[in-house]
């Protein structure tokens, strides 16, 4: 195992460098280039990735609990069975990640980017997403035990079996999203899924045969 636990590493360029069950822990690689690199089942507890590029990296079974990712970008990173458990990733780019069977817990990700981002049997439990933007995000049989998602955008976003006790869905758009009973959201369901019908389709009235 490589060991380059605490030590400053900021803005290192390590492109696609193999990093396998690294020890990261508390290492400052703020701004550092993590792109395509394996850091699978790597130790990233406490680290400061604040900025950092990890578009595409493999991350299966790391622990990046308690590490700072403000504003990182794991655009198609692979998070697959990842603790992410009371990490800050305010503003983070997940466009695409694979988050499935990770958890979260307790994790910050207000304002972050999930587009097309898959969290199958994640669990985000008392996780804060206020503002996140969640379009086309897949979740199914997620664990979104009292998160707040105050004001995110969960468009089109499949919610199928997701646990959503005591989940904050304030001001948060629900249009086309499929909620865990199977309902679609009708266009303009804000706070609350209003089960679409086929007129919130676009399409014109059923018109019933005169005799």
């Amino acid at each position: 195992m490589t060991d380059y636990k605490s030590q400053d590493l900021q803005g290192v360029e390590w492109y696609g460098k193999d990093l396998f069950q690294a020890d990261l822990s508390g290492a400052d690689l703020r701004g550092a280039t993590l792109a395509e690199a394996d850091l699978s089942h790597s130790n990233l507890k406490g680290a400061d990735l604040r900025g950092a590029d990890l578009s595409g990296a493999d991350l299966y079974h790391s622990d990046l609990s308690g590490a700072r990712l403000q504003e990182a970008t794991l655009r198609e990173a692979q998070l697959f069975h990842c603790n992410l458990d009371n990490a800050d990733l305010t503003e983070a780019c997940l466009i695409k990640a694979n988050m499935n069977t990770s958890t979260a817990r307790n994790a910050c990700f207000d304002k972050a980017d999930f587009y097309e981002t898959t969290m199958y049997n994640t669990d985000l439990s008392e996780a804060s997403m206020r503002g996140a933007d969640f379009f086309h995000a897949d979740m199914f049989h997620a664990r979104l035990y009292n998160t707040d998602l105050t004001g995110a955008d969960l468009t089109d976003a499949y919610l199928s079996n997701a646990d959503l006790t005591g989940t904050i869905l304030d001001k948060v758009d629900l249009s086309g999203a499929t909620m865990p009973d199977g309902a679609i959201c009708a266009p303009g369901s804000i706070g609350k899924c209003i089960a679409r019908s086929d007129d919130s389709m676009g399409f014109p009235p059923i018109q019933m045969p005169k005799f």
